[in-house]
């Protein structure tokens, strides 16, 4: 893949994936000197937000809903720090931030969703959007931040309730699923970018 054949949109996922893959390999190294990862899990996970919310930002067309994107980055970016250090601490899986960054990144995939289907130049120039990058980048991100949601909203609930852990592993298990299919769709769009340039 030729970097330079990606435009805003897709230089921004393409530094998703990069910090992904250092995400995944930071955890998993640390987990081999430490027990706890989460002091460097919930970081990463804020960065990975911020990272997709400049992706939603130029993706997005309505200008007041790009600003008000760009706002609740920063008040979820504080959110997430006061729940680091204060509410949930440093070295817990920060369910209260993480849903919230769930949150939003699954209502600014719905957004373009919605600006796709009523853009009307896209139907002028007989564009399909199957065809658009785009399309497949976002449903890869819709895809694993709705099977996310349920583990970010109740993982800290599994690590302090002597529950039945087949329900944590069935979280776990969709969360992968769904990250899997992200890896899938996102390279297509990958392959689209590639298409559109040449």
């Amino acid at each position: 893949m030729n970097f330079n054949i990606l435009d805003k949109t897709g230089r921004w996922i393409f530094y998703y994936l990069i910090s992904s893959v250092f995400f995944a390999a930071g955890t998993h190294l640390i987990t081999f000197f430490s027990r706890n990862n989460m002091w460097f899990f919930t970081p990463m996970s804020v960065i990975q937000f911020l990272i997709l919310t400049m992706f939603f930002y130029h993706v997005i067309k309505n200008q007041l809903l790009k600003k008000l994107a760009l706002a609740a980055a920063f008040l979820v970016f504080g959110f997430a720090v006061v729940d680091f250090i204060w509410l949930e601490g440093p070295l817990t899986y920060n369910s209260y931030s993480l849903t919230l960054q769930n949150f939003f990144l699954l209502l600014y995939s719905v957004i373009f969703f919605w600006e796709l289907l009523r853009d009307e130049d896209l139907v002028k120039q007989s564009i399909f959007v199957n065809s658009l990058p785009n399309f497949w980048y976002n449903s890869g991100l819709f895809i694993f931040h709705c099977s996310n949601f349920m583990l970010s909203l109740a993982y800290n609930i599994y690590q302090g309730t002597p529950i039945d852990r087949s329900i944590q592993h069935a979280t776990l298990s969709i969360t992968f699923i769904g990250g899997f299919a992200e890896v899938v769709l996102i390279y297509i769009g990958l392959l689209k970018a590639k298409t559109f340039r040449s």
